[in-house]
């Protein structure tokens, strides 16, 4: 029997879904990806909005599109209810990470979507081969946004493609054709891709934050739990975020005790950080974005995205 996320690939142009990145990829994001013959995924924060999320899954459920939904496991311990707003509108998959939720799991299990779980480290790539998942995204340290910081995309797709058979998603640094056709050939049946999505017209980052991506180079992304610190977050301590470096993380990374410290005593920092994010003041707000930022030179839309993934073909060794 075919397994179930390959099934779904195969009616795609393209072996590419977009990181279901919350606040970033909604659902003018996720249908303009599908559109274009990748899957197309939406991000659901901690605490989202039920109608926003209903209204998403509503509108791509009526479009046909193959699309699906990535959610926070740590969350749906406290309220299922988000993920059970889109299992009502027929999602092609459910993506499953941070954490470990038994009841998430089972409630995916019990609808025709395919269930994948993003892991960051050996001891998550584990429990899902344990718990029998449809698919698995291996996240790289190189990858923006939260996760683990414990080892680089590369090396962990090696590791997970020796440890199992369950179809691999990679994710971490795929930016280009050419970093789709090196995942490709060490094991990986597709790409997880964030960055470059995040700077697409359908994308929802404002301007200023598309812009400050694009003009990132090598090296000017931070690993940090500063901005989570400030934001009062919910994030376990072990999933930072990797992020654009900016003042208020140069300032503060390294002196988390501190930052705590004065986030405990007085709400200044935290009303500062939700002024900052409102009037993109980038200064102070973060950007979270991969390694890959200092390759993206360009404002696309998720169908030019798509087609420039598409040549990864041209770059895969010949067969003898």
């Amino acid at each position: 029997m075919m397994n179930a996320l390959l099934k779904v690939l195969a009616t795609r142009n393209v072996p590419v879904a977009n990181a279901s990145m919350a606040g970033a990829a909604g659902a003018d994001l996720a249908s303009a990806v599908s559109a274009a013959g990748g899957i197309g995924m939406v991000g659901v924060s901690g605490t989202p909005n039920l109608e926003t999320l209903a209204s998403a899954g509503e509108r791509l459920e009526r479009e046909g599109a193959v699309w699906g939904a990535g959610f926070l496991s740590f969350a749906l311990d406290r309220d299922m209810a988000p993920l059970q707003v889109v299992l009502a509108h027929r999602p092609a998959v459910v993506t499953l990470g941070f954490g470990h939720s038994e009841h998430a799991f089972a409630a995916v299990r019990d609808t025709p979507a395919v269930l994948l779980a993003q892991v960051g480290n050996v001891i998550e790539l584990e429990q899902a081969v344990s718990a029998n998942v449809d698919g698995i995204i291996v996240r790289g340290s190189e990858a923006g946004g939260h996760g683990r910081n414990e080892i680089s995309t590369l090396a962990f797709l090696q590791l997970a493609a020796e440890r199992t058979a369950i179809p691999i998603l990679a994710a971490g640094g795929v930016t280009t054709p050419r970093g789709l056709a090196a995942v490709m050939t060490a094991g990986a049946v597709g790409a997880w891709i964030g960055t470059r999505f995040t700077v697409a017209t359908e994308s929802q980052f404002s301007d200023a934050a598309r812009q400050r991506v694009i003009n990132a180079r090598s090296g000017d992304t931070v690993y940090t739990r500063v901005f989570d610190i400030a934001q009062r977050g919910a994030w376990p301590p072990h999933y930072g975020g990797r992020a654009l470096s900016n003042t208020f993380s140069r300032t503060w990374n390294g002196r988390e005790e501190l930052l705590e410290q004065r986030v405990a005593a007085s709400d200044e920092i935290t009303d500062d950080m939700k002024d900052a994010r409102a009037r993109d003041r980038f200064d102070v707000a973060p950007i979270y974005s991969g390694e890959g930022s200092a390759m993206i030179t360009r404002v696309e839309s998720a169908a030019e995205i798509l087609h420039d993934f598409a040549t990864y073909c041209d770059y895969l060794p010949e067969e003898n």
